[in-house]
């Protein structure tokens, strides 16, 4: 089972009302809607589409949202955003989903709606042969020192305990220790990488943590189920070669310890991740 096929079992028992945004690419939002309508095949909950008047008439106009009238319910926007985050913050709605939604301005308004002040995204990833694993960070602004790495690696063991999946870590760095005196940067991430298993090790002996250098390849062939980069620019690079380039896939991120349910999908992303992550956020609203 994979771990998608967890959170899918969990989110069929779920009747629950989702958020979703909409935004300036019509192409995307008829995804969003596809997505959506393959969810309810098998669930019986409600979806909450927010978007901008013009967004939100276009979905009106489709022949296959017609006959899911009661259960995509939309709702049109001068700042959908906010709009959204004010549903879930008012708990008419259980968790929500960037969807389309600029990522900056949704970063920027959970901060002022919401009072979130530090950001750790998880993302589900696959590879090209199908494997499917835990990431992070995947924001340039994210684990940008060696105790927040700490406090990402944690929440994340919890979100693994939370699934009854026993973690198996990879920490990734700039290179491999032999490279150490080239590139003092490059030292670093090594430094901090053997800091952090170390600190796990001692922490919680039974834990299966490695530092695999920047051998990715590795951690895969070793079934790694939470990989971590050494930075949020260089895990974000990760994420779009292996999901854009490589053939792999995503399936959303998970903010982790916010105090809300909120679910990243890529505005560009395909409609593996929108379903991926409608299938988080349901088994999320638990």
């Amino acid at each position: 089972m994979t771990i998608l096929d967890i959170f899918k079992s969990k989110a069929q028992s779920i009747v629950s009302i989702i958020g979703i945004g909409l935004g300036d690419s019509a192409v995307h939002n008829i995804k969003i809607l596809k997505a959506t309508l393959e969810t309810l095949k098998f669930s019986k909950s409600q979806f909450f589409f927010f978007g901008a008047k013009d967004q939100i008439e276009e979905i009106a106009t489709y022949p296959i949202y017609k006959n899911q009238e009661e259960s995509i319910v939309l709702i049109d926007s001068n700042d959908p955003i906010s709009e959204m985050l004010k549903y879930l913050k008012r708990k008419v709605i259980s968790c929500i989903i960037r969807g389309g939604l600029s990522s900056s301005k949704f970063l920027e308004r959970l901060h002022t709606i919401l009072n979130v002040s530090k950001i750790n995204r998880l993302a589900l990833l696959e590879t090209s042969s199908g494997h499917q694993f835990f990431f992070g960070p995947v924001g340039v602004d994210e684990c940008n020192n060696l105790k927040n790495k700490e406090e990402f690696i944690q929440k994340a063991i919890k979100e693994l305990s939370n699934l009854n999946i026993e973690p198996n870590i990879s920490i990734l760095s700039g290179g491999r220790i032999g490279d150490i005196g080239r590139n003092v940067d490059v030292d670093e991430t090594i430094k901090e990488a053997n800091e952090l298993v170390d600190y796990f090790k001692l922490e919680k002996p039974n834990l299966k943590i490695e530092h695999t250098e920047i051998l990715i390849e590795k951690a895969i062939m070793n079934k790694s189920n939470l990989i971590l980069a050494p930075n949020g620019f260089s895990g974000n690079l990760i994420y779009r070669t292996l999901v854009h380039l490589g053939g792999g896939k995503a399936y959303g991120a998970i903010y982790m310890d916010v105090g809300y349910n909120i679910i990243d999908t890529s505005r560009v992303g395909d409609f593996s991740e929108i379903y991926g992550g409608i299938i988080l956020a349901l088994a999320l609203s638990r």
